[in-house]
């Protein structure tokens, strides 16, 4: 399926009530289908965070996957949307990456553009939303999640709320920053840049309270 490519700068006047990056949450992880522990937990709170999210007037990006985190944060939000005059959910928004990993479904969302690296989408989402929840996910969550946290700390004016989900899951990453603070290597503290949770009704607290 060919799919047609938003220029979010080209219709940001049009977007930019329903569309600002204020009211846009960008949910990060997994897009594979797995077994884990780990994931399946993950994918059980991005499925409940989105529909609150959604329900109380967000609009979730994803990468459009139907697998995995991906997926349950994907249904979700297409689930709880408004829908457009054409039936598709408003609120259910996605950043594509070409070529396609050909697990998407392009027929339940509202596409917003679609990028040729993954390096360019992480931009994308960065200009897009201001707040990022970052569940369990593999090379490319991390991947997403260190440039995030970058932007955070090399553009403190523009810097978004990060959430990554499960103390245990990203321990390693938090000790890696914690240890380069130690070195002299960040001149903040990691939890300035981005900030830990196990439970998501903290993430969903504070990012209305942001309203």
């Amino acid at each position: 399926m060919k799919v047609q490519a938003v220029n979010f700068r080209q219709y940001a006047p049009h977007f930019s009530a329903n569309y600002s990056k204020e009211n846009n949450v960008a949910i990060l992880g997994s897009s594979k289908a797995t077994k884990s522990e780990t994931v399946l937990e993950a994918m059980d709170q991005a499925a409940w965070i989105t529909k609150e999210l959604v329900l109380s007037g967000k609009n979730v990006i994803t990468g459009c996957g139907s697998k995995g985190v991906m997926g349950a944060a994907y249904y979700s939000a297409a689930e709880h949307s408004t829908k457009d005059e054409n039936g598709r959910p408003e609120q259910n928004v996605v950043i594509l990456k070409r070529p396609f990993w050909g697990d998407e479904d392009f027929t339940n969302c509202t596409i917003f553009g679609s990028e040729k690296t993954e390096a360019a989408r992480i931009e994308r989402f960065i200009e897009t939303a201001d707040s990022f929840i970052i569940f369990p996910g593999g090379p490319g969550t991390l991947q997403e999640a260190t440039t995030i946290i970058s932007n955070n700390y090399y553009d403190k004016e523009n810097a978004k709320n990060i959430y990554l989900v499960g103390s245990g899951y990203f321990e390693g990453l938090d000790e890696q920053y914690w240890e380069m603070y130690a070195e002299d290597l960040i001149n903040c503290p990691p939890n300035e840049l981005y900030t830990i949770v196990d439970d998501v009704d903290e993430i969903l607290e504070q990012i209305n309270k942001e309203k």
